[in-house]
Order: C-alpha cells, then structure tokens, then sequence
C-alpha cells in the first residue's frame, strides 16, 4: 500500500515534466511544522468513527509532535448548533497548539453558514494569515451557481436542493480577485488551502473554475519563481499527491473513512442501528493526519499515517472500488514523503 519516496519523485516526475526537484538531506533553515488532516466528518450516530476519540488523537500528535499549528481541510461536522458537536469544535478551537478552519461542503449542512463561521472563529470563508516565514491561503469553493454569475453560499444544506441544471463548487469572481491580491507579489512562500481540489478536472465535485485559480499561482510563479509551491485539498477521502507547473498539489485523505453512494452489509445490524449511514462507509481504525514540515529553501516533508480497515471491512470485501475514476487508491494511508523544489529565474 505504501510508496517509497524514490518511487513518488519518480511517478511524480511523469506526471508533471520539466519540474525541477531534489530529495533531501539535513537543512540548516528553520522549519515550519503543520499537523494536517481532514474529513473527520463528526457526526454521532451517522457515520463510522464518531466519538472524540479520533480529534483527541490528532491534537495529541499535534502538540507531540511540537507542531506550529494544527489545520483541517473541511467537513469537520455537519452542524454546530447541536451539544456535542459544540464540544468538539471548543475542543479543537482551544487546542494547546493553534488551530485553523477551512470549510467543506458538509461543515454547514445542518445549520446556518453564519452559525458555522461564529462557531469556527471565521469573519468568512476565506483568508489568509502569515506565520513562520510562510503566507498560508485558505479558500472557499463552498457555492453553487443556478443563475450565471450569481453565486450562493452553501447553507442549511442548500445545495442539496439546488434546482436542475445548478453548478457547484466555485470560486466567485471576488474571491479570485482578493487570491490575485494576497498571492501575487507575496513577500512570502504561499500554501494554498481549500477543500475541494484546485487540481483535478472539474468533476467529482472539485472547483469548475479551477483554471482560473491555476493562472493566478502561474503569474505569481512567473513573477518570484517559489511563490506557491504547496497546494491541499480534502473531499476526495484519497491520498495523492502530484507536481503541476512546479506546484505541488497534495489530497489529503479523509481522518476517518470513505464514502460510497452505493451501500456494503458488511457491518454487523447492530453497529449499522447505531451509525445510521455507516453501510455507505468504509472506515479506519485509527484516525490519519500528517506532519507538514515546510523549510524556506523549498524542502518540503510529509509525514503520514496508516490505519487498518474498521472491522477488517476493505473495498474489496464489500464489493467497492478500490480506485476512483481517476485510477487513485482508497485505503487508510496518508503516505510519507521528503523532497526539496528548486526554484530558479
């Protein structure tokens, strides 16, 4: 299941020619270390995997680890105004080592988006902070389009009830305008944070205007070569990672699970009465996340995390796919990698 890193420079260079790239030793520049993860998708009593216990093990890691900060990359839960799910947010916000939101398309399923935001510490979906020597940037595809050039946020579960013919996930006009501004000319290295995915095709549910987002990280590459050099996103539940234009771009796979329209009757009846949607899962049996260590020179290092199959439930087993339409692996990995970009111009 996993992949040596010889193995990821070697596929990654395939997949995007003409990156330059080198793996590592030792570096003598201060680093920055993130914890990340994403997709928990708490929810008592719906899907696999909804007590603390998950959240509790990766803000343990964080602060193990002596990580800078902590991110999720959305669906973090489903609704903010019920008891546990507010407890479980505090506990996040109050984290020892700091904590930072990015929204998904679940994260305001069940309540008002501007009840998510409160709860999430947010003035909007979208912003930008500095930290470490690096500018980190986190957007906000959460809309849907039913008129042309009229774009709704996600709220009370809106889009599920869009109209025929409706659009969603995009980037409005305004909010690629403000990533032009905070990006382009940045006196800092940008990481680039969203929940759906900036790099594959506009299916699946990843951001349609995802072109647009690419010209803005080119003309900032173009103009200081290094500018945006890390690119991730959730949503797909998938462990990916792949070099486009000198960017690297890195699905990080759900904490917890993956998702299937189609259900399994793999789990016992009892534990299905208990977790209403857990026969559309598959999940982990220990919660993944990764550490994120970013160095000014360009070195950038993952280090993931594996789990086992929850009660040995495998796509196999349950006559799942194994790998999307894109021919990328699902499984309870995040794997490990270490290499260093080489930016010149």
């Amino acid at each position: 299941m996993g992949t040596s890193r010889r193995e990821f420079l070697a596929a990654a260079a395939m997949a995007a020619p003409g990156a330059t790239f080198a793996a590592t030793g030792a570096s003598r520049q201060k680093p920055l270390k993130v914890c990340v993860f994403a997709d928990i998708h708490y929810q008592p009593g719906v899907y696999v995997n909804d007590t603390p216990e998950f959240l509790e093990k990766i803000l343990a890691r964080a602060q193990r680890e002596r990580c800078d900060m902590v991110v999720h990359l959305g669906d973090f839960v489903h609704t903010v105004l019920k008891a546990p799910e507010k407890a479980y947010v505090k506990m996040y916000n109050e984290s020892r080592v700091p904590a930072y939101h990015c929204l998904g398309n679940h994260d305001s399923d069940n309540c008002p988006y501007a009840a998510t935001l409160e709860a999430y510490r947010m003035e909007r979906g979208h912003y930008a902070f500095d930290k470490g020597g690096f500018r980190f940037v986190v957007c906000d595809p959460n809309h849907y389009c039913e008129t042309p050039g009229q774009y709704i946020h996600f709220d009370n579960g809106n889009y599920h009830r869009r109209s025929k013919g409706a659009t969603v996930n995009w980037i409005p006009p305004e909010q690629l305008e403000w990533m032009r501004s905070v990006i382009v000319g940045s006196p800092k290295p940008c990481v680039v944070l969203s929940h759906q995915s900036f790099e594959r095709a506009p299916n699946g549910g990843n951001v349609l205007n995802k072109d647009d987002v690419q010209a803005i990280f080119r003309e900032a590459n173009a103009k200081r070569p290094g500018t945006v050099r890390l690119v991730m996103n959730g949503h797909l539940h998938m462990d990916n990672l792949r070099i486009l234009d000198n960017v690297l771009y890195w699905d990080v796979n759900s904490a917890s699970n993956q998702w299937y329209p189609r259900t399994h009757d793999k789990f016992s009846a009892e534990y299905c009465r208990k977790h209403d949607r857990a026969n559309h899962n598959v999940g982990w049996t220990e919660p993944l996340s990764a550490i994120l260590t970013l160095w000014p020179n360009g070195r950038i290092r993952i280090d993931g995390s594996k789990a086992d199959y929850l009660f040995g439930v495998s796509p196999k087993i349950a006559g799942l796919p194994e790998f999307d339409s894109h021919g990328r692996y699902t499984g309870p990995v995040i794997r490990s990698t270490d290499m260093r970009f080489v930016y010149g111009g």
